[in-house]
């Protein structure tokens, strides 16, 4: 008969009842490994398997008393509560019945200091150097597939087997593994009881959205068949696992049939990026404040329109403009869902239908498509929409991002100021912060050129062009700006 489980279990008991267990097989039986030991206390109780036992303790355990009350602060913006929450105990990492963290609620809202005050407890320091020299020793043997190393790490400290390692971005071993499509390190870790819905930090993704991402059918098929949740919402690009293979750059059809077949569920961003119309009309049908909805921040808070034309979906805009989407929204860099068309070479069937709505380009769309001709006659006709507060200014931090030279040269010879800022995730910094980040050193020498000043400082970390130059290590971009007058 099954033994009771005590009172108020929980996954340290669990994993020190466990070791505790190995060390009595090992009285035996010297070779015994810990997965033997956790499967053996997991029969004690009654379960099946190490994961199942793991997973009953988990849903059981007693959660933070007023974690709602912490979520509601977050969403307020009570930076007070928020704090003394953390102080006593409350895990950043928790997530509220949508998937998401305090870090993510706090970014969508724009409550920055309650977004800071998260984002440096997950991305800081949480272990001594000790502890985290061996977690990292077991991350880099799931990634690089050794197995004998990985057995052992785990032999040495199965409580490290969902450990988050590494600087301000941090994943566990099965993360690491799923990237790097080890298949062997995959099925060791799972067979070792490792948490299949661990999230990392920043993005708040499960190991199946990484490999949804970035994996092979086999990694896939891995996870999901041993029981990875295959919607995965609450990630920071609010898309799910699904929404990781079709929303970001190449869409990865098998992978989504795959997920589809095993229960993953559609949402708007993927129904546009899977051409899936007759559901988006009847998700629209039950609810009109999607056709006005925005994605997260990382994807510049485009809307339905502006996804659907970056992913060159012709039925899909035809739909949203027929279900009265408006043609003439911006997202977060000031573009309409034809400066988006003019971006990544739309259909032109989908430029048609955008002018047919009634969208008539503005200067960033023509510059976008080469049409320099008619922007100049929007400039003479308005100067001030490339001046320091213009309409029009963010079109040399596209053209930068995107590297195109050519508009680089017409908007620097056309007077545009060099030295806005772009708001952009509440950050705000200039074109040459820009090229900082990217590397883009020609550029940033062209803007130099032009006047750029580099002792423009960002509105977050106060920081000016060399500073971020020097963080990002970037030398022979600090040596050129320190020549143009450039200080920290």
């Amino acid at each position: 008969m099954p033994q009771a489980l005590p009172a108020n279990p929980n996954l340290d008991w669990l994993k020190k009842t466990a070791k505790q267990r190995l060390a009595q097989l090992r009285g035996s039986e010297p070779n015994a490994r810990l997965h033997e030991a956790q499967l053996a206390l997991a029969h004690d109780y009654g379960f099946k398997s190490w994961r199942a036992l793991k997973s009953h303790v988990d849903s059981i355990t007693p959660v933070f008393p007023d974690r709602n009350r912490v979520f509601e602060a977050a969403r307020s913006g009570d930076v007070e509560t928020v704090r003394r929450a953390f102080a006593a105990g409350f895990d950043p990492a928790t997530q509220d019945s949508d998937g998401r963290t305090i870090n993510q609620i706090a970014k969508d809202l724009r409550h920055e200091a309650i977004e800071l005050l998260a984002r440096d407890l997950q991305g800081g320091k949480t272990r001594p150097d000790d502890e985290m020299q061996a977690i990292q020793s077991i991350m880099r043997a799931a990634q690089s597939g050794d197995l004998d190393a990985l057995r052992a790490g785990l032999d040495a400290h199965p409580e490290w087997i969902d450990a988050l390692g590494g600087g301000f971005e941090k994943a566990a071993a099965l993360h690491l593994a799923a990237l790097g499509n080890q298949h062997a390190a995959i099925r060791l870790l799972i067979e070792r009881g490792a948490d299949l819905n661990r999230r990392e930090f920043p993005d708040n993704a499960a190991p199946l959205h990484f490999a949804a991402l970035h994996g092979d059918m086999e990694t896939i098929r891995l996870l999901v068949e041993a029981g990875a949740d295959v919607d995965g919402k609450g990630d920071d690009h609010g898309v799910g696992v699904l929404g990781w293979a079709t929303c970001f750059g190449d869409l990865r059809q098998e992978v989504a049939s795959h997920l589809l077949a095993h229960g993953a569920k559609l949402n708007l961003w993927t129904a546009i990026a899977l051409d899936r119309a007759d559901e988006l009309r009847a998700m629209i049908a039950g609810d009109r404040s999607l056709l006005s909805a925005r994605m997260t921040r990382n994807q510049h808070r485009c809307t339905p329109l502006h996804h659907a034309v970056r992913k060159n979906r012709l039925r899909i805009v035809q739909a949203l403009l027929e279900l009265g989407a408006d043609p003439n929204a911006r997202d977060a860099t000031g573009a309409t869902a034809l400066t988006t068309a003019s971006e990544v070479g739309a259909d032109p069937g989908i430029v048609a239908a955008l002018s047919q709505a009634g969208l008539k380009p503005d200067l960033l769309t023509l510059v976008n498509m080469g049409r320099f001709s008619e922007a100049e006659a929007l400039l003479r006709d308005d100067p001030s929409r490339i001046g320091p507060d213009g309409g029009d200014t963010i079109a040399l931090h596209i053209a930068v991002s995107k590297r195109n030279l050519a508009t680089i040269r017409w908007l620097l010879a056309h007077g545009i100021d060099v030295n806005a800022k772009r708001p952009m995730w509440d950050l705000n910094h200039t074109v040459l912060h820009m090229t900082v980040e990217s590397g883009a050193i020609e550029i940033a020498r062209l803007l130099l050129d032009a006047g750029a000043d580099p002792n423009v400082r960002d509105d977050r970390h106060r920081a000016t062009a060399l500073g971020w130059a020097e963080f990002f290590g970037r030398d022979e971009m600090a040596q050129l700006i320190r020549a143009k007058g450039g200080v920290q």
